[in-house]
């Protein structure tokens, strides 16, 4: 028996006598060519040694007609699919479907009606022997076209048709036949989660390079030690390990970065953010909560200090509930969003049918309401009436609508000219007297939210301006209703507050004048009398006309009250003009105010509306300065006049479209209208997230990025214009006497260009294994984009770590509560990657794409960095021994 040996030597294919070492058979050509040029990187696509079905190579050679070979240039790759396949079936159908896209040859019985049989039954022979003679027609493609741009088309086009190779095999909900679109925009149980693989055995493979000691999964504020999750961890994106103490200080350096913007980026030196909007705290590890607060503390000395708390808001995002209770026992270093009053507002005034009872607006919030006199300690709160993501889910509730047919309409479905039709339909159903979306009583909601006590209002950009007009170049229907409420606001709103009902659907919230406690209280402050406000709403369409009795307070009797907002048959009228009440009414012997009240149907009110300030010559100012109040030790914020006194304005919308000259720019609008904010009563500006966006962002908006210290270039602007114009308008609003607090986004990260091979389970928001159907996968070779950051992260990320460890040492010495560990200051984060995420949603890659031997190994290429496995490749691209056996039987 002859044992053999072959190589490669000098372009020839040679095989010799072991034993005697002579040349049994030489090839100058053949297809032996098939085998990759070189077993390295430089030849063969691969993710940290692991190679993908979606890959491409560099053969030795090629041939158009299997007699002529030529030999490869650098640049002349094939897909790996047109030599190896996951089983007999992917290999039968890959040759149907080229052969039915035109890739055809009589000779050599490449014809549709010919291959029509071909299944993972044929003989192996007959498939081998097709898919070679493919090749040969595949090259005769490539040579007519002059470039493999159709083959690459044809062969991603294919994929899409085997479920193991193509986003199906993710199991998104979306496909399910059951699936109902969300108007959020996501499905939120469509996660993968990262699993730590240390594994010796290739059929499992190994991405220890991926581990991570952390990912503890829903430690959000409700759940920081373990023991009662109410809040997910996973929302959208690539998940960040927000437990992981080299993550939690590169966030520290982030926060350090932003509240120190324009020094930092040599801007404008006052262009430095003073607080945070933190985004979807309700789903961040807790921790990284906490030590926001320890840094602002340190920075600023917020804790004990309603002043300084007060110049530095930091305001949570966050629907879910048991917040309230937790915040205070931490010493409130955030304000809680107050969700029950914004959906309350929404229950009873915003909705057409079923709205609640009316006196819901008393009692069901944050704050009972009902004869608020300043008594009880209240959880520092704001709340709102609509902003950038209700807007985004009522958008999307009538684009599902309006195309019912399209699948994933949400995901891959998604089109432009749907958001535009949408928005031309909101803007004539918002004029409606009558509306099918769009909310009713915005007006009446402000009005309540904007007189509210003990809860800071936020006010929305696209409630003030047309959302697709360019930035505040068109004012909304509403902005002289809402507007003249703000202004209000800070004129007369102060003191104790009461909502009483007034009949059956209607309320009145008085409040009774600054330093004014309640009804029966006389006032203490040279403003008692001149300040209050009442404001009566109705939500039914068919109150009867009566009067009510609004008592103003003993402070206020036989004191003349100017309408400042009633309704009529048409709208609204600002000074009574031909509503059901006078100009100017005055209070009885008692403080009690007779108004008429009555229900009216138009375009802005739904039931009833009218607003009563007392009247008074010239301006004056209500608001109550931080320095005058109380501070406790160990708590940051405080609910008191000082912290009412504030007022949240949301300067963007998702749709605002891109601008088309720098004067257009928002930075710059802003910076010329920082006086305009100032007038209307805002004290905090809310500053759209300034994150340069990931390419393929659908509003280019921030929330998705991949650089978060990119905040705009001059020649790469984010649609709000340049960083350098960002530190000069914050600087504008500054000058203005406005403070400006950034969107913080610490949940996620979403575009990320590189990939990992990183082992993943199929899970649910909560980070747990879930099936669709009966069908799960987990710990499975998925090849995911984790790695990136961008030149800002190269260059800034953990770049002030060293300062900040000097300065306030505290904050790398203080445990974490989910975890008991500090955060770690010793690794810089120049690159994102998997050790430092959670997880991601689909990414519609494919399960499968992970190349696998017939033994169930992983095909591996070792080299570089890549040392888990030896080089282990489809016989057809690394097996010598293959082609031998081939050749000897010939």
């Amino acid at each position: 028996m002859v044992t053999i040996r072959e190589a490669i030597e000098n372009g020839k294919f040679n095989i010799y006598d072991m034993r005697t070492n002579k040349l049994i058979k030489s090839l100058d050509a053949g297809t032996w060519e098939n085998l990759a040029y070189s077993m390295d990187a430089n030849s063969i696509n691969n993710v940290d040694g692991y190679l993908s079905y979606s890959g491409w190579y560099r053969p030795i050679g090629t041939s158009q007609d299997g007699k002529i070979w030529y030999k490869t240039g650098a640049g002349d790759w094939r897909p790996i699919l047109m030599y190896a396949w996951p089983n007999k079936d992917v290999q039968a159908q890959f040759i149907k479907y080229f052969v039915g896209h035109g890739y055809t040859n009589e000779g050599y019985g490449l014809t549709p009606a010919k291959v029509a049989d071909l299944s993972a039954g044929t003989d192996t022979k007959i498939l081998n022997e097709d898919s070679q003679n493919l090749r040969y027609v595949i090259e005769q493609s490539i040579a007519k076209n002059k470039s493999t741009s159709k083959l690459a088309n044809d062969v991603n086009a294919y994929m899409q048709t085997v479920p193991s190779l193509s986003a199906a095999s993710e199991l998104s909900l979306t496909n399910s036949s059951s699936y109902v679109p969300d108007i959020s925009g996501t499905t939120s149980n469509d996660q993968l989660i990262f699993v730590n693989n240390n594994s010796a055995d290739q059929t499992k493979g190994n991405t220890s390079y991926a581990d991570s000691n952390y990912r503890l999964m829903n430690r959000t504020l409700n759940n920081q030690q373990g023991n009662h999750s109410v809040s997910p961890e996973l929302l959208v994106g690539n998940d960040i390990d927000n437990s992981n103490p080299v993550v939690q200080a590169e966030n520290l350096n982030w926060e350090y970065f932003l509240l120190n913007y324009g020094k930092l980026m040599n801007y404008n030196p006052d262009g430095n953010f003073d607080g945070f909007r933190v985004d979807a705290a309700d789903n961040v590890d807790a921790d990284v909560l906490d030590q926001l607060g320890q840094l602002m503390n340190d920075l600023y000395h917020t804790k004990g200090n309603q002043t300084n708390a007060n110049n530095h808001l930091v305001y949570n995002e966050g629907y879910h509930s048991d917040g309230q209770s937790l915040m205070d026992g931490k010493g409130n270093p955030a304000l809680y969003m107050d969700a029950s009053m914004f959906s309350t507002l929404k229950n009873v005034l915003g909705r057409i049918s079923h709205r609640d009872d009316i006196t819901h607006l008393a009692t069901n919030s944050v704050v009972n309401r009902a004869n608020d006199d300043g008594s009880k300690s209240q959880t520092p709160n704001w709340s709102f009436v609509t902003n950038h993501d209700q807007r985004k889910n009522l958008i999307n509730q009538m684009i599902i609508k309006d195309h019912p047919g399209v699948k994933d309409i949400m995901g891959t479905g998604y089109k432009a000219e749907y958001a535009n039709q949408a928005w031309q339909e909101f803007y004539v159903d918002q004029a409606r007297a009558y509306k099918q979306y769009a909310q009713y009583n915005v007006p009446a909601q402000y009005a309540i939210l904007l007189s509210n006590k003990d809860t800071v209002p936020q006010v929305y950009y696209g409630d003030l301006y047309n959302e697709t007009k360019p930035y505040m170049a068109e004012k909304s229907m509403y902005y002289d209703a809402i507007t003249t409420l703000m202004k209000a606001r800070k004129e007369f709103v102060s003191g104790g507050q009461s909502i009483e009902r007034c009949g059956q659907n209607a309320v009145a919230s008085v409040r009774y004048g600054k330093g004014v406690a309640d009804a029966n209280s006389i006032g203490t402050d040279p403003l008692s009398r001149t300040t209050g406000m009442a404001v009566i709403v109705g939500n039914n369409t068919d109150m009867a006309s009566n009067t009510y009795i609004i008592n103003m307070g003993k402070e206020h009797a036989n004191q003349q009250y100017q309408n400042l907002i009633d309704t009529t048959d048409a709208g609204l009228t600002y000074d009574g003009t031909g509503s059901l009440n006078p100009k100017t009414l005055t209070t009885d012997a008692n403080g009690n105010l007779y108004v008429k009240v009555k229900s009216f149907a138009n375009p802005y009110v739904s039931g009833y509306l009218s607003v009563w300030v007392p009247v008074v010559a010239g301006q004056q100012d209500a608001s109550t300065s931080s320095s005058t109040v109380a501070s406790r030790p160990g708590k940051t914020f405080e609910s008191n006049a000082a912290l009412d006194s504030h007022l949240i304005y949301e300067d963007f919308s998702l749709y605002q479209p891109e601008s088309t000259s720098v004067n257009e720019h928002a930075y710059n609008v802003i910076a010329k209208n920082a006086q305009l904010f100032n007038s209307l009563g805002i004290t905090d500006f809310w500053m759209a997230p300034a994150y340069t966006p990931f390419s393929m962002s659908r509003y280019n908006e921030g929330y998705g990025t991949n650089d978060r210290y990119t905040l705009g270039t001059t020649k790469n602007p984010t649609k709000y214009g340049s960083g350098e114009e960002l530190a000069n308008a914050i600087a504008a609003l500054h000058k203005a006497g406005l403070k400006v607090q950034e969107d913080l986004v610490m949940n996620q990260m979403i575009g990320f260009s590189g990939q990992e091979a990183v082992t993943v389970t199929r899970a649910n928001e909560y980070g747990v294994q879930m099936s669709v159907h009966g069908k799960t996968f987990a710990n499975q070779i998925y090849f995911a984009y984790t790695i990136g950051g961008g030149e800002g992260q190269k260059k800034y990320g953990g770049k002030y770590l060293a300062e900040l460890q000097a300065k306030y040492p505290d904050l790398f010495t203080t445990k974490a509560l989910s975890t008991g560990v500090a955060p770690d200051p010793t690794t810089r984060i120049t690159q994102w990657s998997a050790k430092y995420q959670n997880g991601t949603s689909l990414q519609n890659i494919g399960i499968g794409l992970a190349v696998k031997l017939p033994n169930g190994d992983y095909a591996y290429l070792d080299g570089d960095n890549n040392d888990k496995f030896k080089t282990t490749l489809p016989e057809q691209m690394g097996s010598i021994d293959y082609y031998v056996q081939q050749e000897l039987k010939n």
